[in-house]
């Protein structure tokens, strides 16, 4: 009688880790490892074991102290084997099409078309240019959004690896030990936090569509209204150009970084934060009044620290201006961006438009804000002389919610 064939069942987690830990052990990958060492090296092993990475890839690894490193490269960059012969023959699309689109993008390029660096999730972008095209886009509309998502991505990456950085680079730390853990918090935000900004993207972008909405135009193609009326202010900090001359550039990027954070904490809707520009933030909103506002709450808070930062000056006007690609374009923005280099420090001013806009916009009764009026001023490009007006700080008394500290 043969024998009775039994299923063979999943062997439970922790025996797993014990019979790999044996394997490990005897290929020489712990030689001389205890306690949280040894676990440590051991995670690492399991990663990359996982990964489909060899033991004599880890041992050569072990021996030249790049094994950290090593997980790091299989964190971030993946191989499934795919060239870019091979993404635009599974996605169907131009090879030329998908070069513009990675480079856009920030995806590596590879010099030889048929070079297997790229992966399953990079034959997914391509596929997406199919989607885009059947809403109606063309490649010449969709370019400045993918360069803008490129942009964006490249910014985050820049600032969760300072963030990594400064948390795990421990002075006098040996660089095997160091590079593990880097490797390890990297592949956890790749993994866990990628579904955060999922929801944040999708979050940031049903609020951006309601308020397009609000601009359709009234015509039978839907279509939405790209020209919109909007209050624009650039912020920028007074003598920043001169301040790099006497500090290190890793204190005028701390300084630049102050301001990016005091913006972030004062504003709120409907004035959206639109661009950090090195020393300066540009401000825009729908509503001149909060933006008005928006730009004395920024001013306050900023002067508010007493720190002996630079100070800052605001200019704002108002127009018909053009949002595209995470960017806003038009009269309004460049007015704005003249008026703010003739502000006082520590000061708002603004365009006769914003003045007359925020007058006409308050109730009877509510304590309008005040202005004094300034000389009128001519600049390069705008037609006529331009009435200004600064707006009054508020006294020491006004509320905390307008008045953000910095942190």
């Amino acid at each position: 009688m043969p024998p009775r064939h039994r299923p063979s069942l999943p062997l439970p987690a922790r025996l797993r880790s014990v019979m790999a830990e044996g394997d490990y052990e005897r290929a020489g990958l712990l030689d001389g490892l205890t306690g949280d060492d040894r676990r440590t090296r051991i995670s690492v092993l399991e990663s990359l074991a996982a990964d489909g990475v060899a033991f004599d890839t880890m041992r050569d690894a072990i021996a030249r102290d790049r094994l950290g490193l090593l997980l790091l490269e299989r964190t971030l960059r993946p191989d499934d084997g795919h060239s870019l012969t091979d993404v635009c023959r599974l996605a169907d699309v131009d090879l030329d099409v998908v070069r513009r689109w990675f480079q856009a993008l920030g995806r590596p390029l590879a010099p030889d078309p048929d070079d297997p660096i790229y992966t399953d999730e990079d034959v997914e972008i391509a596929e997406r240019i199919h989607r885009y095209r059947s809403l109606g886009f063309s490649d010449e509309e969709m370019m400045p959004v993918v360069r803008a998502i490129g942009r964006g991505v490249l910014n985050i990456a820049d600032a969760l690896g300072g963030l990594l950085g400064e948390a795990l680079l421990s002075p006098g730390e040996p660089e095997p030990e160091m590079a593990l853990r880097y490797a390890t918090e990297a592949r956890r935000i790749v993994e866990e936090d990628s579904l955060h900004l999922v929801h944040l993207v999708a979050a940031a972008l049903a609020d951006r569509i309601r308020s397009h909405a609000l601009a359709v135009e009234e015509t039978s193609a839907g279509r939405l209204q790209g020209a919109q009326d909007v209050t624009v202010c650039f912020a920028d900090l007074v003598g920043f150009t001169d301040l790099g001359e006497s500090v290190s550039a890793v204190e005028l990027s701390e300084v630049a970084e102050m301001l990016s954070a005091c913006a972030t904490e004062v504003v709120t809707s409907p004035v959206r934060l639109a661009k950090v520009i090195g020393d300066a933030v540009m401000l825009v909103s729908p509503d001149p009044t909060a933006l008005v506002h928006a730009a004395v709450a920024l001013v306050e808070a900023w002067s508010d620290a007493d720190d002996g930062r630079p100070a800052l000056r605001v200019g704002a006007a108002k127009g018909i201006g053009v949002p595209h690609a995470g960017d806003w374009f038009g009269p309004p923005v460049n007015l704005a961006s003249r008026v703010t280099e003739t502000a006082r420090p520590g000061e708002v001013t603004v365009t006769a438009a914003v003045h007359d806009a925020v007058l006409a916009a308050t109730p009877e009764g509510v304590e309008p804000i005040r202005f004094r009026t300034a000389a009128p001023r001519k600049f390069k490009g705008v037609r006529g002389a331009q009435r200004l007006y600064r707006v009054q700080r508020r006294s020491s008394g006004a509320s905390a919610t307008a008045r953000a500290p910095i942190r």
